[in-house]
């Protein structure tokens, strides 16, 4: 509940290495960590400051430089006791206490440095009061399902000095998230990004699934360029991006030759998702391990055959095929009566007790035998287009099998009028629209991108005047390839970045 992730250590001498490029540092220098946790960004410090200035008093720099808030006595405690360990100083000596960065009254301008490591407290985490209170503190940059760690960069701000420098290491997500917009407004027109290291989708940390980035902010606005690093497959790679391209809707940040063809393709492209088709997220059961069943359960339990469906799951999709694997799913929405299916209701039952548990049934808007979520089953007995939610690559499949799908599955329908579905099917499975869907998605994992509907339906492809469904096949993509290149003016030096970003 507390939103704490430890950060390893190489990412601590990072980050503190980058700080003490651009800032100078003496005795008078201020430093803090806003969420202490065990202490580590402080002991790392002091040992830093003892390194490189040994002029400076070890009494002077824990009693006079370095400061920790938290909101949690051990964290107090495991950040003082790091600090004896290193020192040898009484337990008292040192500015580390327990306040709430976010809410308790500081002085505006008390810093020099601030860094640290802000906890991820999403919307569902915190409690409504706090959430109401930050709210009206930090509207600025958090609002609705905001995380809380936005509010750490505006009360960072509040209390730098003039020249002082911000480095924090959060979630990527903001980066791209929906409710972030208002801190990628905040962080654009208020600071100067020095450096933005991304960690492209690797979690870094250990046991968790944040994959991080390292911002460094000045409050000295002198410059309009920023160095942004990329982790890649090779390692990470620095190139300068220009501040004021940043927008607000999301960070898209390229090497001028990838966003050159970027701007062309999507100059060109000129239709919206969103204006030709409907996307929808798969059905949710709310437990998977009664309503997914094999052929046989199917045959224990006798379970009427007018209930099941084909069921697959993201991992089954591929742009060619679905791997089927013989699982169905107990439609139970459509059971008007228990009476109506003795047997299917016989298995249910079995577990009934964790059924009833779900929130739904117990807030009464289900019977406890059906589904949590089941969608419209009419989106998934006619033909349409679906793709998995997380995926290394475009894999969008034209279904004609009725196959019923798991949350991590979205589903195209709803088509326009006169729509060429295999050309659209072709057009999305293409290497052009790849790059260009990847230079906006959000990356979640080593080379995974999210296909988030939000993201997909303001994407724009390239609508011919010309009805030319009859030229394209959806499992032979060379023809869309060719014509596609022609379409966007296309030559062999962007066919080779295409290849490379892929």
């Amino acid at each position: 509940t507390l939103g704490q992730v430890y950060t390893p250590f190489e990412i601590i001498d990072k980050m503190i290495n980058q700080v003490f490029e651009i800032k100078k540092v003496d005795e008078n220098t201020r430093i803090l960590d806003p969420s202490c946790g065990g202490g580590y960004f402080l002991v790392e410090m002091y040992k830093h400051i003892r390194k490189t200035h040994p002029e400076i008093p070890e009494k002077h720099i824990v009693e006079k430089m370095l400061y920790g808030f938290d909101i949690d006595d051990f964290s107090i405690f495991l950040s003082k006791m790091g600090l004896v360990f290193h020192t040898g100083f009484d337990y008292g000596k040192f500015n580390i206490n327990k306040r709430d960065f976010l809410v308790d009254d500081l002085n505006t301008g008390e810093f020099d440095i601030i860094i640290g490591n802000p906890p991820y407290i999403g919307h569902k985490n915190a409690k409504a009061d706090y959430r109401s209170l930050v709210a009206q503190k930090y509207h600025d940059v958090y609002y609705d399902k905001a995380d809380i760690s936005y509010c750490f960069f505006m009360k960072g701000k509040e209390v730098l000095k003039s020249d002082g420098i911000i480095a924090f290491i959060t979630s990527r997500y903001f980066m791209e998230a929906l409710y972030a917009r208002k801190l990628r407004n905040f962080l654009k027109e208020n600071c100067h990004i020095v450096t933005l290291i991304d960690y492209q989708g690797d979690t870094a940390f250990k046991k968790t699934g944040v994959s991080p980035a390292i911002i460094i902010l000045s409050n000295i606005r002198n410059k309009n360029t920023f160095t942004y690093v990329k982790k890649g497959r090779d390692g990470f790679e620095p190139y300068e991006y220009k501040q004021d391209k940043l927008k607000d809707s999301g960070w898209i940040i390229l090497k001028d030759e990838e966003e050159k063809l970027f701007e062309k393709i999507d100059g060109i492209a000129n239709t919206y998702i969103k204006d030709i088709c409907t996307i929808k997220q798969g059905i949710i059961t709310g437990l998977d391990m009664a309503f997914i069943v094999t052929e046989d359960v199917i045959e224990k339990y006798k379970i009427e055959n007018f209930l099941l469906r084909k069921w697959i799951k993201n991992s089954n999709i591929s742009k060619k095929s679905i791997k089927y694997n013989n699982l169905y799913l107990i439609y139970s929405d459509i059971i008007h009566d228990e009476k109506d299916c003795p047997n299917a209701i016989n298995y249910l039952s079995t577990y009934k007790d964790k059924l009833m548990n779900r929130r739904e049934c117990k807030k009464g808007y289900r019977k406890w035998y059906e589904l949590q979520w089941g969608r419209n089953k009419s989106d998934y007995e006619n033909p349409k287009i679906i793709f998995p939610f997380k995926s290394k690559s475009n894999n969008f499949y034209y279904d004609r099998d009725a196959y019923f799908c798991s949350a991590d599955i979205y589903l195209m329908n709803n088509f326009k009028k006169g729509l060429a579905l295999d050309y659209l099917l072709a057009y999305l499975n293409s290497e052009i629209f790849e790059f260009y869907l990847k230079c906006q998605a959000k990356k979640v994992g080593n080379d995974i991108y999210e296909y988030y509907p939000n993201k997909l339906n303001n994407l724009k492809i390239y609508m011919p005047q010309e009805n030319i469904a009859e030229n394209f096949s959806p499992l032979e993509n060379i023809s869309i390839e060719i014509w596609l290149k022609k379409v966007f003016n296309i030559d062999e030096g962007e066919v080779n970045i295409i290849k490379n970003y892929l």
